[in-house]
């Protein structure tokens, strides 16, 4: 009951730090003088038990929901078209790929609660555990740093100027404000910093440890993190990005994979090129999984690839992004393209009993079926609205989990793999125009999945590069805005304004705290 209470009086903490309640709510301060953290914490199976709920909640953010969405469906990837029916329609979706959200748009605003929820969460641990008067806690606060820190990376990424708040709650006579984004990039960095000395080596570390953040997972970050430095204060950070690629490099701690296509097969997990990601376990108590098959394959009931689910049909991507990759690239199999429908397990055309434009096909089955067998035809989509449901190019890059509890499939998702350092590493040569440096470590990357090797690499060419091995792995729109491309034009989406490389302030946020500006263009 203790540990429930607990857990209850954290979440207050969130909600008290995501500065986006409604403005008839109250605080009671004698919640927080009832929390004695030296009462619960005795010892270290206590305070990993907490510390593995921020990091649970923190994973959820690559399961195609709303944090998902915001970092993917803004950018030239990722899209989500309305069926002919009504499904997967409306204003959220429309709006992420035109490019013409405002500021009460429902997806941000639950972003931006999502993030300051893991800042909460953080600071309400870390103050908790200094009060505890256990010794030897310097690994797990320093996780806790970093993990604010990733999330605050988030934040800056997304809004630019958010407060930084360390304190354990929030006082309503005085109310957080903003601070400018180089100074949650300097906040940011420091953190990283400070928290990578106390963190134990991937080396050092057994199967047990898996999916909790190692010194060469914080040296990663801060990689990605000074790679977009110019794009948050205006200058650039190319040696730092290639140190700290290659204190990863020289660890020895991670290794390509042989297959591209293992690191996200559904029994992915402690895999030598995974650095840092989201842990699903679906089939334990209390286990969360990710929809990434369900949401995206085509509409077909009875069972369509042995899957115990009809699919949802939302998500879709562009021509433009297959036609990124060579006929011979093994990461061309991810998708599933305009023709019939093949089975990946078998490569046999999924035959149906007919297509039904508005609603959910039905696979044929022999001696059964009364209509059919026709191949299931996957069609292009001509727009973002009244799609018909076999429109649009699918993709399987998650592998299928035969053990998926409903929807929920178990593959691991890698926030930071070990191929993005070396395109880190590529790309910050290639700004300070050692494009002879670069070449090779992009040409690793291609060779892996039988893409043909280049002569010479421009940035053009690493930004393409990023956009095959990194498809949809939440890094599109930011690698975009880095390469002065997010406001371009591409399919169902016109030029933008400059200003749409923030997100807006959600209003709610602001009603609720006076003190945060809206950023420019959203007034």
């Amino acid at each position: 009951m203790k540990m429930i209470n607990t857990y209850k009086k954290y979440l207050l903490l969130i909600l008290v730090l995501a500065f986006s309640m409604m403005p008839s709510c109250t605080l009671d301060e004698d919640v927080y003088s009832e929390y004695v953290a030296e009462t619960y914490y005795q010892g270290e199976k206590q305070v990993l038990s907490t510390l593995s709920g921020i990091y649970r909640s923190f994973s959820t953010i690559t399961g195609m929901g709303t944090e998902y969405r915001i970092m993917e469906c803004s950018a030239d990837q990722v899209l989500v078209t309305g069926k002919v029916q009504g499904w997967w329609s409306g204003n959220n979706y429309e709006q992420l790929t035109e490019h013409k959200w405002d500021a009460d748009h429902s997806y941000i605003n639950s972003g931006w609660n999502s993030f300051f929820g893991t800042v909460g969460r953080s600071n309400a641990l870390l103050a908790s555990l200094e009060r505890s008067g256990i010794e030897g806690l310097e690994g797990p606060k320093a996780e806790l740093r970093a993990l604010r820190a990733y999330a605050y990376f988030f934040l800056m990424d997304l809004f630019g100027n958010v407060p930084i708040f360390t304190d354990e709650k929030v006082n309503p006579n005085d109310l957080p404000k903003q601070n400018t984004r180089t100074e949650v990039f300097n906040f940011v960095v420091t953190e990283l910093e400070a928290a990578a000395p106390d963190l134990p080596s991937q080396n050092d570390v057994g199967s047990e440890y898996y999916g909790r953040l190692t010194r060469e997972a914080v040296y990663s970050l801060l990689a990605i993190v000074y790679m977009n430095g110019e794009v948050y204060t205006g200058t650039s950070y190319n040696d730092e990005v290639i140190s700290y690629c290659d204190k990863v490099i020289n660890s020895g701690a991670y290794q390509l994979l042989g297959n591209y296509f293992d690191n996200f097969v559904h029994n992915n997990e402690n895999n030598a090129e995974f650095i840092y990601g989201g842990v699903y376990t679906p089939t334990i108590p209390g286990g969360v999984g990710h929809p990434l098959v369900q949401k995206v394959l085509p509409g077909i009931s009875g069972g369509l690839f042995g899957l115990p689910y009809t699919p949802q049909n939302g998500f879709q991507t562009r021509e433009i992004v297959y036609n990124l990759f060579e006929e011979q690239d093994i990461r061309k199999q991810m998708f599933l393209a305009y023709g019939p429908l093949k089975d990946p397990r078998n490569g046999e055309v999924v035959m149906v009993e007919r297509v039904v434009p508005d609603g959910n096909s039905v696979l044929y089955v022999a001696g059964k079926s009364k209509q059919g067998p026709v191949p299931y035809e996957i069609i292009p989509s001509t727009g973002i609205r009244n799609q018909p449901m076999n429109a649009g190019i699918k993709w399987i890059k998650w592998g299928l989990d035969p053990n998926t509890n409903g929807g929920n499939a178990g593959n691991d998702i890698a926030f930071i793999r070990y191929a993005e350092i070396f395109l880190l590493k590529a790309e910050a040569y290639a700004r300070k125009g050692e494009f002879d440096k670069a070449l090779p470590l992009v040409n690793l990357i291609r060779q892996r999945s039988n893409a043909s090797i280049l002569n010479e690499v421009t940035l053009d060419d690493i930004l393409d590069e990023r956009g095959r091995e990194l498809t949809f792995e939440m890094q599109r729109r930011r690698d975009l805005i880095r390469f002065n491309k997010f406001t371009s034009t591409w399919d169902f989406k016109e030029v933008s304004e400059d200003f749409r490389k923030l997100y807006p302030i959600p209003q709610a946020a602001r009603d609720a705290n006076p003190n945060l500006q809206q950023n420019p263009g959203y007034n």
